[in-house]
């Protein structure tokens, strides 16, 4: 008796399930048509138009193609000499090749031989041992002037010096005791020798007395460091010119 019950139960419960679904549905049906003020296929059915787009088309159209991919060219090997391609060549034959090759038809001149006497040594060229001193690579070296480095600084140390001595030592008196008047002038030359004393002096003035006196001067100049040519000492000339005023 309980299981026909049961049967019963479950047969009503499928039942009541099946008609709630079919009313929901139906309401739902409803719904769409009361508040929907136009049918669906008639609102999918009109064009889309936009306004304010003015649009012509020339009935042309392009078709997109891939872009072509770039081939990028593999370097390929060297090919690696197959070694048995090569011959085997004895050295005594490669020799005999290259002595036919460049054998000449003419045949060998004979060179005349060397004979070493027949070189002439090129003579250096002979050192002056006089030299001016505006011409002499080194000039003589005045006492006190040694610490100077250029010949230049030595040339004017070098004057200097002979000028304070004529100054101190010429006596300018004897131009008044033996009636000369004016400025006089006396032009001496003399040499500093390859040893640095003063040697060959040559002096020209308009008195006797004063020739000899600006040689008895000039004999008071101190031994020098002689001038060299090519760091060879040689005699240098120097000329002196004493010029002075005989006062009244």
């Amino acid at each position: 008796m309980s299981n026909k019950h049961d049967a019963n139960v479950r047969k009503g419960t499928l039942v009541n399930f099946q008609i709630g679904l079919i009313a929901s549905l139906l309401f739902t049906y409803v719904m769409f048509e009361v508040y929907t003020s136009e049918p669906i296929d008639k609102i999918i059915s009109d064009p889309i138009v936009l306004e304010n787009e003015s649009f012509v088309w020339n009935e042309q159209f392009v078709v997109y193609q891939e872009p072509e991919q770039k081939v990028v060219a593999q370097k390929r090997p060297e090919p690696i000499p197959d070694p048995t391609e090569f011959e085997v060549v004895e050295d005594d034959k490669v020799i005999e090749d290259l002595t036919d090759e460049f054998k000449s038809e003419d045949p060998p001149v004979e060179s005349t031989p060397f004979n070493p006497d027949a070189i002439v040594d090129k003579e250096e060229e002979e050192i002056p041992t006089n030299v001016p001193f505006s011409a002499v690579e080194d000039v003589p070296i005045f006492p006190g002037c040694e610490r100077l480095k250029t010949n230049k600084e030595r040339a004017a140390c070098f004057s200097e010096k002979i000028s304070k001595i004529i100054s101190r030592k010429f006596n300018t008196d004897l131009g008044k005791d033996y009636g000369l008047e004016g400025v006089q002038r006396i032009y001496a030359l003399f040499d500093v020798a390859a040893d640095g004393t003063i040697q060959n002096i040559q002096v020209r003035a308009p008195h006797p007395k004063l020739k000899k006196e600006a040689e008895r001067v000039i004999g008071l100049f101190p031994t020098m460091t002689p001038g060299k040519q090519r760091k060879t000492p040689v005699t240098v000339k120097y000329q002196l010119p004493i010029v002075f005023k005989v006062q009244d």
